[in-house]
């Protein structure tokens, strides 16, 4: 019988190691865009996210009167603007315990302005209503709104999957992914997911980042509480497999060459 060469069975393994291995184009983002290239089609125009239920609201109500904002706010202290501020807003947990959150109905409510329906509202009309209501108490009040729970959830292949929360209205899907590290080397960029919540339900958004089509897609800009998931590519399984099978033909060969040493 003749015997197995080792050198074949090692040549078998790089064979199938190398067919493995994905090449850098798979990852690159915008491949289609070329130097000094001019963008149509993207728009600087936000949609302006309605409040839901749930959602999480930092609001401010001063005047030139210390102990007045006391009254409309009196969690905060005097000082409000300084240190208080930012050890009350400073972590997911103090947001969460001093903002203003939604209920179930789609209202807060605020000291001495009693009961407030926001729902369906945009942040400026939020902060127009307020001053409208406070005008009844104060004069000259300065109102100011802002979201405090703008999160998205990236998973799939990225190297940290986790929810991450961002301050800035145009926060786009690829500074989402870059807060999770980037994907992993199995992942699928040309087929992103994006699924965003509404109120009649969810939208789900189908994703190349391989290609300029991507800054023109209503997903581009993300709004609060996105889910976001990277596929895996095919040859996940198969590198897995490959995984199994170099080990056990590396099994194979280092008992075939200790057979031949010691024959």
């Amino acid at each position: 019988m003749k015997k197995p060469n080792p050198i074949l069975i090692l040549l078998g393994v790089l064979i199938v190691t190398i067919s493995s291995c994905r090449s850098p184009k798979e990852f690159t983002y915008l491949q289609d865009i070329s130097k000094d290239q001019h963008i149509g089609g993207v728009s600087n125009d936000l949609p302006e996210y309605k409040i839901k239920p749930y959602d999480n609201l930092y609001v401010s109500i001063k005047t030139l009167n210390p102990e007045v904002n006391v009254l409309f706010d009196p969690n905060q202290s005097t000082t409000s603007y300084g240190s208080g501020t930012t050890m009350m807003y400073g972590d997911n947990v103090s947001q969460y315990i001093n903002g203003y959150q939604v209920d179930s109905l789609g209202t807060i409510s605020l000291p001495i302005l009693g009961s407030i329906e926001v729902a369906g509202l945009t942040l400026k009309q939020i902060q127009n209503k307020i001053q409208k209501k406070s005008l009844e108490f104060i004069k000259d009040p300065t109102i100011r709104v802002k979201l405090l729970s703008f999160k998205v959830n990236v998973s799939g292949e990225v190297i940290n999957p986790g929810v991450y929360y961002s301050y800035n209205e145009k926060f786009n899907i690829l500074e989402a992914i870059s807060m999770a590290n980037g994907v992993t080397d199995n992942a699928k960029i040309g087929k992103v997911i994006v699924i965003r919540q509404t109120t009649n339900g969810s939208n789900s958004y189908n994703i190349d980042l391989t290609s300029k089509k991507l800054l023109a897609s209503e997903a581009y800009y993300l709004q609060p509480n996105d889910l976001i998931y990277i596929k895996p590519s095919k040859n996940k399984r198969m590198e897995l497999n490959t995984t199994s099978y170099s080990l056990f033909l590396s099994t194979i060969t280092t008992i075939l060459l200790a057979v031949n040493l010691f024959r």
